[in-house]
């Protein structure tokens, strides 16, 4: 009965590791892609520090010349991870950046996203606007101002 008992134990760690040997790979998103440097030098991570609307409109467009474009998002103590992120991220060519608790004022981050969007708007056409996650900050101010122009 013990060596039944054992081989059953044996039987089952063996089917619990062999199950375990096929783990699925989840990506949250892109922005583990970029390297340190990539992302201590954007203009998202030093927007914290900046005061001046305009500042933030050249920290975006040198993000959009050296490739790694941010959509800013304001969040709590843990990240909001919305499961299409990734794929609008590279579907779009942009890295979504969630400041937490803390950030930069809400007039710099818009002024940065404002930029960001009308880089989207250029290359991919309108098609972004439908799937951007509705929380992006200054989003909708800037899609209700932007279909009056239309």
């Amino acid at each position: 009965m013990k060596l039944i008992f054992t081989l059953l134990i044996g039987l089952f760690t063996l089917t619990l590791n062999a199950q375990a040997d096929e783990e699925e790979t989840v990506i949250f998103s892109r922005i583990g892609e970029l390297s340190d440097e990539q992302l201590n030098n954007s203009g998202a991570s030093k927007l914290t520090f900046v005061t001046d609307k305009k500042e933030a409109e050249k920290m975006a467009e040198l993000d959009i010349k050296n490739g790694i474009p941010f959509l800013l998002l304001m969040g709590g103590i843990a990240p909001t991870i919305i499961a299409t992120d990734p794929i609008f991220e590279k579907e779009y060519g942009i890295y979504f950046f969630e400041f937490g608790c803390t950030g930069s004022e809400n007039e710099i981050i818009i002024a940065y996203n404002r930029i960001i969007f009308e880089h989207l708007n250029s290359t991919k056409g309108k098609k972004w606007i439908k799937d951007v996650r509705d929380d992006v900050i200054g989003f909708k101010d800037w899609k209700r101002n932007n279909k009056r122009k239309d």
